[in-house]
C-alpha cells in the first residue's frame, strides 16, 4: 500500500502488461511487496489482427507499441527490415523477438520518434506504420507533413474497458488511493468514466502528455499529479516509490 495513505493503486494495462510491470517492481523494489501495492483494474484489451498473409514491401517499419511488435512476431520476412520504434521497452520487446535492425529515441515519446526518423535524408523512402485501430497522436500525419511517405496497416485493435461499480466504489471509500497511467488513451478512458475523485487521490503519469488528459478533462477533486522522470517503466516504478510516498 502506499504507506503515508494506507491505500493501494490502480494498474491500468492488461492483464499480461500489469503482471510483467509487477515482476519488475518486484525485481528493482524486493523489499516491498507488490501484492499489498497494487490491484489490477485493465481498462484496455488488445485483439491482434489475423496477419498471416501480410506483405510489406516497405524497408522500413514504425512501431509506437510493443504490441504491434508482438502482433507480427511470427513473420520472420520482416525481422531483417529497419525497425523503429518509440521507445526502450518496445524495442527490448523487439529484439527479444528476433528483430535486428531496431533504432529508438532516448527519450520514448512519439515526438522523439518523429525526430529520430527526421534524421534519415531520404525522403524518397517510404516507411510502414504498424498500428492499433486507435491512436493518441497522428503518427502518420506528422511525418507526412515533413514530407515523409507513410503507409499504415492496423495489425492489433484495442478495446476500452470502464471501471466496474465496486471499482468505483473502491476509490470513493478510500480504499484504492491512486492510479497509473502509461498512455494518453486509458487516461482519457478513465477521466470520462469517473465524474469526481477523493481528495488526494495520486495520478501516476509516464509523461506529461498523459497528465495533460487529466488536466484537461472535466474530473472533480483536490487530485494530485505525478509525471516520471524517464517515460518508461522503471521511471513509474521510481516515482512510485519516491521517498514521499515510502517513508
Amino acid at each position: 500500500m502506499i504507506p503515508f495513505l494506507n491505500k493501494k493503486i490502480f494498474l491500468t494495462r492488461t492483464e499480461e502488461d500489469n503482471l510483467n510491470f509487477q515482476k519488475c517492481f518486484n525485481l528493482l523494489k524486493p523489499k516491498y511487496h507488490t501484492n499489498e501495492i497494487f490491484v489490477s483494474a485493465p481498462l484496455l484489451d488488445i485483439f491482434f489482427v489475423n496477419i498471416k498473409e501480410l506483405y510489406i514491401q516497405e524497408t522500413n517499419l514504425i512501431f509506437t507499441s510493443r504490441y504491434g511488435i508482438k502482433a507480427i512476431s511470427e513473420l520472420e520476412n520482416l525481422k531483417l527490415k529497419k525497425t523503429y520504434c518509440v521507445g526502450k521497452s518496445t524495442a527490448e520487446i523487439a529484439t527479444q523477438l528476433g528483430f535486428k535492425n531496431i533504432c529508438y529515441p532516448e527519450e520514448g515519446n512519439a515526438r522523439s520518434l518523429i525526430n529520430l526518423i527526421s534524421k534519415d535524408k531520404d525522403m524518397l523512402q517510404t516507411f510502414h506504420y504498424l498500428r492499433g485501430n486507435k491512436v493518441s497522436f497522428d503518427l502518420k500525419k506528422e511525418l507526412s507533413d515533413l514530407g515523409f511517405k507513410i503507409k499504415e496497416t492496423i495489425i492489433y485493435k484495442q478495446k476500452n474497458n470502464k471501471l466496474s461499480d465496486k471499482q468505483k466504489s473502491l476509490i470513493m471509500s478510500g480504499e484504492i488511493g491512486g492510479i497509473i497511467f502509461f498512455s494518453a488513451s486509458v487516461a482519457k478512458i478513465f477521466c470520462k468514466d469517473i465524474k469526481i475523485i477523493p481528495d488526494g487521490f495520486l495520478f501516476f503519469c509516464i509523461s506529461d502528455r498523459v497528465a495533460d488528459n487529466i488536466i484537461k478533462s472535466n474530473i472533480k477533486g483536490d487530485y494530485i499529479i505525478k509525471v516520471a522522470d524517464k517515460p518508461n517503466i522503471e521511471g513509474i516504478i521510481d516515482l512510485v516509490c519516491n521517498e514521499n510516498y515510502f517513508n
